[in-house]
């Protein structure tokens, strides 16, 4: 069955990454800024998403948490030393701030888009939040990102302002969108339902059609 699943970025996978990036941005990163990023763990978190192909497709039981489907059950066990096999397809980063966390990037192959691939890096990002012991989310997004905006909003994301000539590259505005509270009930039930569809779209259908 072919699925995806999350794994740890590791500095063997910046090439791929900054690949991804330069499809995904008029302004990639530099793979110097991915590998300062990834020597500060205490502050900053980064995942990819991999392509892979598995004969028996996991079913785990109903009740299994948020975290073990997106490092067990879709992949890895959380925290294990080796890597996944497979293509990178997608990666995503989330640093912590004095006030927040922040999540830094996002992106996705253009031929891996809309098979649900963000929501598992998202989903991924939201359980690295809760290890960096931060409350709220923030992000900047492009205004005319409306794909990116209806992801975030769908996880709980609200627009609270725009920030005139942010990017650089043509001056667009950004908007900027919060998460006020990863750590109420709400938010975990409603986190806790989408990962459940999310799951069963990744598990009872192939992601490629």
């Amino acid at each position: 069955m072919v699925r995806y699943a999350i794994d740890h970025l590791r500095e063997a996978d910046l090439d791929d990454v900054h690949a991804i990036d330069t499809s995904s941005f008029s302004m990639p990163w530099s793979i110097d800024t991915y590998r300062q990023e990834l020597r500060a763990p205490q502050r900053s978190r980064y995942v990819v998403a991999r392509f892979l192909v598995a004969d028996t497709p996991p079913v785990p039981p109903p009740l299994h948490s948020v975290r073990t489907r997106l490092f067990g059950m879709l992949g890895q066990s959380d925290g294990a030393p080796a890597p996944l096999s497979g293509t990178i397809v997608g990666h995503a980063g989330i640093m912590r701030t004095p006030t927040d966390g922040h999540i830094t990037t996002l992106a996705v192959l253009p031929e891996h888009r809309r098979q649900g691939v963000g929501e598992l890096l998202l989903l991924a990002l939201i359980e690295h939040a809760y290890d960096l012991g931060v409350r709220s989310l923030t992000l900047e997004v492009r205004t005319s990102n409306m794909a990116a905006q209806q992801l975030y909003a769908k996880y709980g994301f609200f627009i609270m302002h725009t920030v005139a000539g942010y990017y650089r590259d043509n001056h667009e505005d950004a908007v900027v969108m919060v998460i006020a509270d990863i750590t109420s009930l709400s938010f975990r039930e409603q986190t806790k339902e989408r990962s459940d569809a999310l799951y069963q779209r990744l598990i009872h259908k192939n992601p490629r059609t």
